[in-house]
């Protein structure tokens, strides 16, 4: 924030501010009108001290300077550049010129370890358009909880689906989810989605490259009717199929759901869902984490995701995979609604239930640990976590080498 009458002052008494400090194009968008240059000049000064907050060398005055985007919005150039992550804001008032200037580094905070070997991203052609990339289907969210289908679309859509449903209570506007998002309108039964809804879905079902399936459902009696028929559904198209929280309960809940798990799904536990889907103990989950989540998996026949620190990918083969991240920027709620979402995403672009199981869990730790060095381990957001998965998905196919330009 800087004084216009001030800035307007020295340009009057020292003309050469102006020109060594501020580009060519500045001064000419700014002539006779103070209040523009002074704007710039706390720009410059916001941009400064937004690279000085983040431990990152802070450029000198003359390298910044203030451009506009097509349409009007301002942009900060550093040397010349535009920054990735770095955004600008410019106002005036009573006087006074305001700037404000937030940096998140897309890229350069994006320090990625040793990329398992067998991880398969889908390929991203520049001829490709939505249908490409997939519709994946979210059935969460009952109307008591909202809030998971909403997260579980925003992974869904930062993971790269070229559509994304989220099915909605009947007169419900889906308060929450994002303009991105087509709304499905069920029926709705006494404390939640009941057989009704399910019967209403047959169709989606069969469209969808991906169903995620659990995230806020709730478990009251109609909750089981709403899954038998959805899992009746699915009988066939395991593959196609995500599996994660209420309904994973309601698997251990309603022994007679268990039969209609369809072979060849992505089932995502936490330990504690784990050991309801096993008849055991919390801590006998974590005292062998592999050999807990090849049981499930064969007995299931499905790949398992058994989260927590070093998450276990299981395949109904044997074939297992333990991820190396670790960190508490992940312990908070909804994160886990992300990465069910981002592995639906990862099916309906084409990759096998395994290799999308595999990525997500990388891909979503890889979020988490970024954003714990770019902003704290503690406070970070579910929401967050999605939306950095664009910048670590694009890390990712960098360092593969792959462009996927085709």
């Amino acid at each position: 924030m800087t004084s216009v009458e001030r800035i307007s002052q020295l340009v009057q008494r020292r003309p050469a501010f102006a020109t060594k400090l501020f580009t060519a194009e500045e001064v000419n968008y700014c002539a006779g009108r103070p209040e523009r240059l002074a704007a710039r000049w706390a720009a410059k000064e916001a941009v400064r001290k937004v690279y000085g907050g983040l431990g990152l060398p802070i450029p000198p005055y003359p390298t910044i300077s203030v451009t506009h985007r097509p349409g009007g919005a301002p942009t900060a150039l550093v040397g010349g550049e535009a920054v990735p992550g770095l955004e600008l804001s410019l106002s005036h008032d009573a006087g006074l010129a305001i700037a404000m200037a937030v940096l998140i580094p897309p890229l350069a905070g994006v320090h990625l370890g040793d990329l398992p070997a067998a991880m398969v991203l889908p390929q991203r052609s520049q001829s490709a358009n939505k249908g490409t990339f997939g519709t994946v289907l979210v059935v969460a969210g009952s109307p008591s909880f909202p809030g998971a289908a909403v997260l579980c679309a925003r992974g869904a859509l930062r993971g790269g689906a070229g559509k994304v449903k989220v099915i909605v209570a009947e007169g419900s506007s889906g308060e929450g989810l994002s303009p991105e998002v087509i709304r499905f309108p069920v029926p709705v039964a006494a404390g939640g989605y009941g057989a009704a809804a399910a019967a209403a879905l047959a169709g989606e079902l069969d469209a969808a490259r991906a169903v995620v399936c659990g995230p806020g459902l709730g478990e009251t009696p109609s909750t089981h009717e709403f899954l038998a028929g959805i899992l009746g559904n699915m009988a066939g198209k395991g593959e196609r199929l995500v599996l994660d929280a209420d309904a994973l309960n309601a698997i251990s809940r309603w022994s007679d759901l268990r039969p209609l798990v369809p072979g060849g799904c992505v089932l995502t536990p936490h330990p504690l869902e784990a050991a309801r889907l096993g008849a055991a103990r919390v801590d006998e989950v974590q005292a062998d984490r592999r050999g807990f989540a090849t049981n499930l998996a064969r007995a299931f026949s499905a790949c398992v995701v058994l989260k927590g620190a070093g998450t276990v990918v299981a395949e109904p083969g044997g074939a297992l995979w333990t991820d190396g991240h670790s960190t508490s920027a992940l312990a908070t709620g909804g994160t886990g609604d992300v990465l069910a979402g981002l592995i639906g995403a990862l099916v309906a672009q084409g990759s096998s239930p395994a290799d999308a199981a595999r990525a997500g869990v990388f891909l979503h730790a890889e979020a988490g640990s970024w954003l714990g060095r770019a902003r704290g381990r503690a406070g970070v957001l579910a929401s967050e976590v999605a939306d950095a998965l664009v910048e670590v998905q694009e890390a990712v196919r960098r360092r593969q080498g792959g462009t996927d330009e085709g």
